[in-house]
């Protein structure tokens, strides 16, 4: 045995186990949850804050930055995202902390949301296990760093599941409001929602008190409220023509391909989607449950947790199923939302032994591997300049200083290099692609138009020669970033800005 070993199992066995089982004894569920929920915070908005500190913020929310402009019922994606990001921005400056702290904010909802679910259905100890078990799966920590469409779904899954196991329990009518407003809140984030809706389908027509399920009203009720929640959404897929939902769909998610190809896509996504969660099932394995006691977990004989199994396999599997008969675009990193109820169907067998000393373990773990994540986070920035990188994403915010200078005014509409563009418009509120000028009855007024060109990008070295004409100007600019004695590859662009009239 190595002298690592001994140490590793020092700590499993030895003293700080013991005091944080003995911290778990003497305190209160909601206590150990809210200083468990305020360390995740701290170190994870740490770590994403010093991780990032060498990029510029993801392009996803310089996307939702353009949608926000305009308050509509549907973009590219549902309307969610823009809708939180205009009313988070409303009150928050563009920084780059800002938009880790909403990241932060919305798994931290989505934990909370979470821990309730678990406490209907599992004990103190098995919650604790539940939930430092999920928060190291790596959607809620490594991969949670921006706000997306799929993270948005995250805490609106989360409280439609709660609410719809509640209402099949006690079959009340605000529960089943609220279940089906938070269904069709999920749908209004991505489309992926649709199957959290077929999960709560499936799982009403299954179980032993279906017949009184139904006759209560209570499923009729979900419906309608999740209707009523999606329906000015839905008018306006209806209504709304070459709309940018429909576009991205025909260019992006619909694909024809063989059988074979699809079912490769379906296997794939199974496989990735069991290797993200990886760690809640060494946590299981490591309670050393017997057959018994795997039978009960694969078909629990407790009712609830039979509903609780549903609404977490149907809207995993159900994706792998519907690409063999439509094929699309598929990933397992889409099932951001879909893991509030895995500590309920890992840890409720009333079988399975989870003790105090269980419980202690599983937070030592997260709070070590958080630890070593915050530790290594500067490695992590110092990574992104490396040489061997092309990081367009290390420099655009220098890039947007620049065209703010050069065109006096965020308001602009940018064409150009893709990867060099697409993070520019969180940092330039009110600019716009130039493929996508805002609606003038709306809109403050364009100050100009802007070409933005990598140097390594010869077709947009070409149309930039003719985008400004005689008015515009050319500006070339060399940004570099330093970090920890290291520096990142010079990267040189092109900028060209034209008067906002001059037709290209």
């Amino acid at each position: 045995m190595t002298v690592t070993s001994v140490r590793l199992i020092a700590i499993w066995d030895g003293r700080l186990v013991q005091a944080v089982a003995d911290f778990v004894r003497r305190n209160s569920s909601g206590r150990l949850f809210r200083i468990t929920l305020a360390v995740y915070a701290v170190l994870w908005m740490l770590y994403f804050s010093v991780a990032n500190a060498t990029v510029d913020i993801h392009y996803d929310l310089s996307e939702e930055s353009v949608w926000a402009q305009t308050f509509a019922f549907g973009y590219k994606h549902p309307p969610m995202t823009a809708w939180i990001f205009r009313a988070w921005f409303s009150i928050f400056p563009r920084a780059d902390w800002v938009a880790y702290l909403l990241a932060t904010v919305n798994i931290v909802v989505t934990l909370a949301v979470t821990w309730t679910v678990m406490r209907d259905h599992l004990n103190k100890e098995r919650a604790l296990v539940g939930l430092t078990a999920l928060i190291l799966v790596p959607f809620y920590t490594f991969l949670a760093a921006r706000f997306n469409a799929n993270t948005v779904m995250m805490p609106f899954w989360s409280a439609a599941v709660l609410f719809y196991l509640r209402a099949r329990r006690d079959v009340r009518w605000t529960d089943a409001v609220l279940a089906g407003a938070f269904a069709g809140l999920t749908f209004l984030g991505k489309y992926w929602g649709v199957y959290l809706i077929a999960g709560i389908a499936v799982a009403s027509i299954a179980g032993e008190d279906v017949r009184r399920f139904w006759r209560s009203g209570t499923p009729f009720i979900m419906a309608a409220a999740a209707l009523g929640v999606i329906a000015p959404h839905i008018h306006w897929l209806l209504t709304e023509h070459n709309h940018a939902t429909e576009n991205f769909m025909a260019r992006s998610v619909l694909v024809s391909v063989p059988f074979g190809t699809a079912f490769k896509t379906s296997a794939y996504y199974l496989v990735g989607t069991a290797g993200y969660i990886v760690v809640p099932l060494i946590f299981f394995t490591i309670l050393r449950p017997d057959r018994a006691t795997m039978r009960d977990t694969i078909w629990p004989s407790d009712p609830g947790r039979r509903q609780a199994l549903l609404l977490l396999v149907v809207p995993l599997i159900l994706p792998a199923v519907a690409n063999l008969a439509w094929s699309h675009r598929l990933t397992s990193i889409w099932t951001f939302p879909n893991w509030a109820l895995l500590p309920v169907v890992l840890f409720g067998s009333p079988r399975l032994n989870v003790t105090v000393i269980a419980a202690a373990r599983s937070c030592v773990t997260a709070l070590a591997i958080s630890l070593l994540a915050v530790v290594a986070s500067p490695l992590v920035a110092r990574e992104h300049l490396n040489p061997r990188r092309t990081a367009h994403n290390a420099h655009y915010r220098q890039l947007a200083e620049e065209i703010m200078r050069l065109a006096s005014s965020p308001a602009v509409l940018i064409a150009g290099s893709e990867q060099a563009v697409q993070g520019l418009f969180y940092y330039l509120p009110g600019a716009r692609p130039l493929s996508d000028p805002p609606d003038e009855r709306s809109a403050p007024p364009i100050a100009a138009r802007v070409m933005v060109c990598s140097e390594d990008d010869a077709s947009c070295e070409v149309a930039a020669k003719s985008f400004a004409g005689n008015a515009g100007s050319t500006t070339n600019v060399t940004f570099f970033r330093t970090y920890l004695g290291y520096s990142s590859r010079p990267l040189t662009y092109r900028i060209v800005v034209a008067p906002a009239s001059t037709k290209s």
